[in-house]
């Protein structure tokens, strides 16, 4: 009977050991995580071009760029892709609120990254505000912003 019982003893302890959860190991899995996290803290939307501090004419270009979410047209919302907004004289727009079209913001839903602006002349404060696909903004961590003067 002690055999029996020894047996089956050992029987369970290999059960429950193959049955627990497996540790991996390898770098691989370990650079994988590490890709994941560097890449959700170096998430910002950026302007290419003008740069901070510029005199532009009423009509200039506009160059926006994104670091570690993708662009996407509008329609569906999905974390980590969305498109550009530029908001005049505002710095951002709260996070999970929808930003409406308007004189002041100004949406880039097919996705583009490069734009013509025409303003009046004088001092702006020009922002990127990046959001999802249905416009809900990411919030003041996807936004960028920088003064101008327009001539």
């Amino acid at each position: 009977m002690r055999d029996l019982t020894l047996s089956i003893s050992t029987l369970l302890l290999i059960f429950l050991n193959s049955c627990g959860p497996t540790q991996n190991n390898s770098s691989e899995s370990s650079d994988h995580n590490v890709e994941k996290e560097t890449a959700a803290t170096v998430s910002r939307v950026f302007f290419e071009s003008p740069a901070e501090g510029t005199t532009v004419s009423t009509t200039f270009s506009v160059k926006m760029g994104l670091e570690g979410m993708q662009i996407e047209p509008a329609g569906q919302a999905k974390e980590g892709f969305g498109h550009h907004h530029i908001l005049i004289n505002q710095t951002s727009w709260p996070e999970g609120e929808i930003i409406p079209p308007s004189d002041t913001t100004i949406h880039f839903g097919k996705g583009q990254t490069e734009t013509e602006l025409t303003i009046e002349p004088g001092n702006y404060v020009i922002s990127l505000q990046f959001a999802d696909g249905v416009h809900a903004s990411y919030g003041p961590s996807m936004a960028a912003s920088m003064n101008i003067v327009v001539e």
